[in-house]
Order: structure tokens, then sequence, then C-alpha cells
């Protein structure tokens, strides 16, 4: 193989740069404690009931530090494998990797896609909400996903979205041309099954691809409905933190023919020389349980938390802030 290749080939088989410990655990610390984020669910039921918003996406951090600034540099300079890793681990059709030199790199393994216009000016968006874990045999895997396709609160969260995409294209598109040919279809990953639907229309003939971005942005799947008035919610349960960041944006391209594909940034590990961390949430509807709402989150996080577990030689992961009295324990086979 070209020298290249083996570049590559080298980089998905060893760790990448040290921070393992033989088969000892890797620390992820949670932004917000199980307390604190169950605490955060009751503040959305709270504000769904009083009638500011129908759904809220609510999410939070979880981060690696690493030993020391060295450590995290290398970290960079070698992330490639790790989104090798990821892309091996969790497969997913938008996923990306960005290089920004050794200020940072972002390892994406996004499933979702959030708008792809072609030259003609057609539109798609394929928005996601609804998931549940794979089962581990392939009669409670079919069940799980017969259950989530059935399940009164998925389909409520996915409506709404679809409802706030088919509005937010309706304002760039032309009039009658707005559709939903797929409305919530389960399709399956490697670690998780999910509800997506999807929309589609034709752009108005003075609008851009770049303009169709710029109107529907960020993607409402990410935010909750309305819009405005939830991104007013999250930004005082949210905003006091740390900011989303990358996560729950968009990565893509822009064509000169007019064209262009863009993701939704999920599944996607963020590093710099203050260390990795992960975005992970979930939409907040009438029916929500805080307590199952923190469990899907930890879900969602699990496979890249894996992924970094795997690339730096850890037999399991420690969440500190998991439970309110102590910390839990995560083992990945």
């Amino acid at each position: 193989p070209r020298p290249q290749q083996q570049q590559l080939q080298q980089q998905q088989q060893q760790p990448s740069g040290g921070g393992g410990d033989g088969g000892g655990a890797l620390t992820v610390e949670l932004e917000r404690s199980r307390d604190e984020y169950v605490g955060n669910v009751e503040e959305c039921l709270r504000q769904i009931d009083l009638g500011e918003s129908y759904e809220v996406c609510l999410t939070t951090h979880l981060k690696v530090h690493g030993a020391d600034a060295t450590q995290r540099r290398q970290w960079v300079r070698t992330s490639l494998g790790l989104y090798l890793r990821l892309r091996a681990r969790n497969p997913a059709p938008y996923a990306a990797f960005l290089r920004f030199g050794d200020l940072g790199s972002l390892a994406c393994s996004s499933p979702e896609r959030f708008l792809k216009v072609d030259w003609r000016g057609h539109v798609e968006s394929k928005p996601i909400k609804g998931t549940v874990a794979r089962g581990k045999t392939p009669a409670e895997d079919e069940a799980l996903r017969v259950g989530l396709a059935a399940s009164t609160k998925d389909r409520a969260e996915n409506l709404m979205i679809v409802d706030l995409l088919r509005n937010d294209l309706g304002l760039v598109c032309d009039v009658g041309s707005v559709c939903v040919p797929k409305l919530m279809v389960v399709e399956s990953y490697a670690t998780v099954h999910q509800l997506v639907s999807t929309v589609r229309g034709r752009l108005k003939r003075r609008i851009s691809a770049l303009d169709c971005v710029r109107h529907c942005f960020p993607p409402g799947s990410m935010t909750g409905a309305p819009k405005t008035r939830t991104m007013e919610i999250l930004e005082q349960l949210e905003g006091r933190r740390t900011p989303r960041g990358p996560y729950s944006g968009c990565l893509g391209f822009l064509s000169t023919t007019g064209a262009a594909d863009t993701n939704v940034v999920i599944r996607t590990i963020a590093l710099s020389d203050a260390g990795m961390s992960m975005g992970a949430g979930g939409a907040i509807v009438a029916l929500s349980s805080p307590e199952g709402e923190f469990d899907e989150m930890l879900l969602k996080a699990r496979a890249p938390t894996a992924c970094i577990a795997s690339e730096l030689g850890c037999a399991s992961v420690v969440l500190t802030g998991a439970a309110a009295d102590q910390s839990s324990a995560l083992r990945y086979s």
C-alpha cells in the first residue's frame, strides 16, 4: 500500500497518544450530575406544562481531560485513528472527520442528515427523534424495534420536529412543494434503532443552498419547538455552563454547482488542547420520564465513549456524577 494508506492503518491499529493504563478505567466527567440533569428535565416539563414549549431538546457534555497538555495535544495529532475506530464501531451514513492543525479536530459518526440540496434546488431533511438500544438477541432486537415504531412518546417527539421542519422549509420553498414522503420509519444502526422521517421541498428560484441553511439553522431536532422560545429556555438551562460548540450544529459541504449536503453534529468527539468532549441529550415532551431521559442521554454517549476507552487501551469507563452519591462504572465488551 501507499505510505498514506500505511499511516491510516497504523493509526487505526494503535492507541492514540496514550492515556490508557493497560486495561484500567477511563474517567469521563459528566458536566451535570444525574440529580442536576434530572432537575433540568423537570424544569423542561414545567415549561411545557406552562405552554412555553411543546418539546425541549436538552443536552449536556461528557469530558475526558487527560493527564496534561502534552497528552491532549498528542490526542489531536493522532485523532484520525480515533475517527477510524469510531467509524468502524458505530458506522453511520453522515460520518465526517475534520482536523484543524494542532488546534483541534472533530470525529463525527452522525446518523442524521440536516439538509441536502441538489443542483436543481430540491431539498431534503431527515430529522431523527426516537431512540432505543439494540437487543442482545434477534427476538429482543425485533421487539425493541417494533416497540419504538409504536411508542406514543417517540412518535410525538418525531411529529413535532417534522412540523417544525415543514415550517422552516416552507419559508424557503415553493408553495405546495413541501412534503413528507416518509414519516417515522425505523432505521437500525450498530448500537441503536432510531425513528426517522423525511421532509422534502423545492427551493424558490432566488434561494441558494446557503440561504436554505441560513434560514433553517440551527437544526430543529436539536432545539425543539417552537424554535425561538425553546432556545431561550435552553439558554437558561445550558448556557450558564459550557456552550454546545460544534455539537448540534451542522457539518458538510457547499458546491459551486449549487448543491450542498450537511449533517447534524451528533455522536461526535471534539478534541482540543482542553481534552475530549462529547455532547448528548434528548427531546423532552409531556410524556417524558426524568430518569428515563438521563438514561437515554447516556445511551447516546455510549458508542463514542466506548470508542475512546478502546483507543486508549482502557477496559472500562467510570462516569463521575452518574449517580447521586457515587461514580458509576460501565464496562464495555
